[in-house]
């Protein structure tokens, strides 16, 4: 059995003539916790779109759940796909409740108004809630959810139909501390279950990645490979200060990562 989910083979993408990615390699296996690292424009979401084949590389091959694409239908290949964006704005009809929203991701519809789901397909969206941390909030209307709740209830969504790789872009942007660390306690409770999806999270924040995560890719701000393996081996100041341009110091705490600036380099920033 193949056991991995994503590979990516010297790939290339430009935008008019602007280079976003050049030369990047990078795998991921099944059930593993995965993250993109860089700074704002460096390719990161430009990379998880061309992942999941929103995006189409110029260079190189993308190799997905075993498959190459360009070479298989995506429609059917994304059914085995989750896929969350933190700054996507999901415009769901405003009358439906967190059960129902979890439920339209059978059908990736923003509104059920058309569609009967099965008795089963309600049952297991309520299933999907409890997983996530959110069952007592079922009939709460979504648009009255916190914005960590949502989240969750995204999180959720993107689960029902049992993906076996998840992409998360992003998905604690904007939040406050314990509604950052609600969605990352979900995500590691995810990954406890037997059936759990691979997990690759796009972010910019070492706080962000979640203790279990065993595979970073570090992007330059050229949109090539700085470093990429387990995090001991990645998660460097060095490594870091030439992710972000300017020098940063690590701190590794307990399974948990952070990053800071030295006050007096401040200048260099300016």
């Amino acid at each position: 059995m193949n056991t991995t989910v994503v590979a990516l083979t010297d790939i290339g993408f430009t935008r008019g003539e602007r280079t976003i990615l050049s030369g990047i390699n990078w795998c991921v296996q099944r059930q593993q916790i995965a993250a993109i690292l860089g700074a704002n424009g460096c390719g990161k979401s430009t990379l998880l779109r061309i992942i999941c084949g929103y995006l189409w590389p110029q260079e190189g091959q993308v190799r997905l759940l075993g498959q190459t694409l360009g070479e298989v239908p995506l429609a059917a290949l994304r059914t085995r796909v989750g896929i969350v964006e933190a700054t996507t704005i999901y415009p769901f009809d405003e009358s439906m409740t967190a059960h129902e929203v979890v439920t339209s991701g059978y059908f990736a519809a923003l509104t059920l108004g058309y569609i009967t789901p099965t008795a089963e397909q309600w049952a297991h969206a309520e299933h999907t809630l409890a997983q996530v941390g959110l069952v007592h909030h079922a009939n709460q209307l979504y648009a009255t959810l916190s914005t960590g709740e949502r989240m969750r209830c995204l999180l959720a969504r993107a689960l029902v139909r049992r993906p076996e790789l998840l992409l998360l872009d992003e998905p604690t942007a904007g939040l406050d501390l314990p509604s950052r660390e609600a969605v990352l306690a979900t995500l590691a409770r995810l990954h406890d279950q037997p059936d759990a999806p691979a997990i690759i999270t796009v972010t910019h924040h070492l706080e962000e990645l979640l203790p279990a995560t065993t595979n970073v890719l570090l992007l330059s701000p050229q949109g090539t490979t700085i470093a990429q393996g387990p995090p001991d081996h990645t998660l460097t100041s060095a490594n870091l200060t030439k992710t972000y341009s300017v020098p940063i110091q690590i701190t590794h705490r307990q399974g948990r990562y952070s990053a800071h600036v030295d006050p007096q380099t401040w200048s260099e920033l300016l």
